[in-house]
């Protein structure tokens, strides 16, 4: 495989400002497969459409060069409320559900797929810090 392998972390960022950074670089990466992994921060505040089409758009650039891509969940939390828990299932489903569209297409054209990557079951509470909200050393790890 080409390219170089490699992680760029945006720790505290926001889904708009993660997805503004990916824009940016998205063009200059060369690797033969991308994972789009984002996190929770201002999904509340962005909503469900915002933050699904965000991050589909980031999706959709690099798909359009031919890469692998796995598209991960959206992180859950350990500390959130009932509002937040059910924003979270809808997103990644609809994000679960427009890869998998992504990926029927591209096995029509014969082109390389997309996947979808649920990190609910793997990051369990254990893999918290205290406050629930980020991860722990060992969370960081299984991610």
């Amino acid at each position: 495989m080409g390219g170089s392998s490699g992680c760029t972390s945006l720790t505290g960022k926001r889904v708009k400002k993660i997805c503004e950074y990916a824009e940016k670089v998205i063009d200059d990466m060369n690797e033969s497969m991308v994972i789009v992994q984002a996190g929770g921060n201002g999904r509340l505040e962005n909503g469900r459409e915002a933050t699904v089409n965000a991050i589909m758009k980031v999706v959709e650039r690099k798909r359009k060069k031919n890469v692998g891509l796995a598209v991960t969940s959206l992180l859950k939390r350990e500390a959130c409320n009932e509002e937040y828990e059910r924003l979270h299932k809808k997103v990644n489903r609809d994000l679960h559900e427009k890869v998998l569209a992504m990926k029927a297409e591209s096995i029509r054209k014969r082109e390389v797929g997309s996947s979808f990557l649920d990190m609910d079951d793997l990051i369990q509470a254990e893999c918290f810090l205290e406050n629930g909200v980020h991860l722990s050393q060992e969370g960081e790890t299984k991610l």
